[in-house]
């Protein structure tokens, strides 16, 4: 197994800390906010590319592939499902229809009802597409993949209404609001050029330093530009779907020149070794809290926190949660292998 790059985690454990303030909303509608904080998941998908394209060049087999990311993608989620149907079940929210074929679209990866769920939903697309994708960048070449998916993004962003016109019908809710938008939020190719850019960023990681991240850096700030809408609609999409790239670079760029801080730099590398459990555990905790008090969490008409610092405490709620269950995951694997060892015909989960 390939030494795990420290860069890569650190940029993970940033973007998992950034997806508790997206949930949480602490910092509302701000600049900081819109262009940092919220490409929490452009910058997590921009590194899904770039670990796959290590994974397949230090490995390359197509079962191994599928079985390593059930093991570590599925399994869980299933997990997850398992505790938001009794959660749902217990709780009855008015604003969830649970159904028989609800259940079935969960266990297949369609997360709809599930709040934050989409993200899994669009990563499954992406793993069982990267093999094709890789073929892709190995006979073709980067560039060419790369160009193919920053157009396919692009088209995706400013062309997005009617992409929810054409998504419309499928799902358990057809034609409603809410299946429009996950149908959106799920469709993977308006990522295309972020998995196509960690393909072509995977070798180069190690040597992303001062010089390519000032690079990124002014790429960043002119993506930002555009997607403030000064030239118009049409560039602000553009811009504002591409933002995460160069956001990707600086992140890595910086972590591997930054100097290393006893505690805080290896306690962000272990919430980025952790981070797909952290954001199963953070849906499980945001989806109770929704559950019992609806738009209630974030309008300041709660009685338990003083408001507006109930949002930063939620915030905290959220960590403290996610952490919870990440523990809770890690002790089930712990039995299963215990009990495998023991002689039980389990199957192994071990990472």
């Amino acid at each position: 197994m390939a030494k795990r790059i420290d860069s890569i985690d650190l940029a993970k454990g940033c973007a998992i800390l950034w997806v508790f303030l997206i949930h949480s909303q602490a910092l509302g509608e701000t600049r900081s906010f819109l262009y940092l904080v919220n490409q929490a998941v452009p910058v997590f998908v921009v590194l899904f590319g770039v670990n796959s394209e290590m994974w397949w060049r230090g490995h390359g087999t197509l079962g191994e592939w599928y079985a390593g990311r059930f093991r570590r993608i599925v399994v869980p989620m299933w997990a997850a499902v398992a505790v938001w149907w009794a959660l749902a079940l217990y709780l009855r929210p008015l604003t969830v229809t649970l159904t028989r074929t609800l259940l079935l679209w969960h266990l297949a990866g369609y997360l709809t009802e599930i709040g934050t769920g989409w993200f899994i939903t669009m990563i499954l697309q992406f793993v069982i597409a990267f093999p094709l994708l890789h073929a892709a960048a190995r006979r073709w070449g980067l560039f060419p993949l790369l160009a193919v998916g920053v157009v396919v993004t692009v088209a995706c962003a400013v062309f997005q209404f009617r992409l929810m016109a054409l998504l419309r019908g499928f799902g358990p809710f057809p034609g409603e609001v809410r299946q429009e938008f996950l149908n959106l939020y799920v469709f993977a190719p308006r990522f295309l050029a972020h998995v196509a850019f960690g393909i072509a960023l995977a070798p180069r990681i190690r040597a992303l330093g001062v010089g390519a991240g000032a690079v990124a850096l002014v790429a960043y700030l002119a993506c930002v530009a555009l997607a403030r809408g000064a030239l118009g609609p049409a560039l602000a999409a553009a811009g504002g779907s591409l933002i995460g790239l160069p956001l990707s670079v600086v992140l890595l760029a910086g972590f591997n020149v930054a100097p290393r801080v006893s505690l805080v730099t290896p306690a962000l590398a272990w919430l980025g070794r952790s981070s797909y459990g952290l954001y199963l555990g953070q849906l499980l905790v945001h989806n109770a809290f929704v559950f019992v008090y609806g738009i209630a969490l974030y309008s300041g008409q709660l009685n338990l926190w003083l408001w507006p610092l109930n949002l930063w405490l939620y915030t905290f709620v959220l960590m403290v949660g996610a952490l919870f269950f990440v523990a809770l995951g890690e002790a089930a694997l712990r039995l299963v292998e215990a009990l495998r060892r023991g002689g039980l015909p389990l199957p192994s989960l071990a990472r």
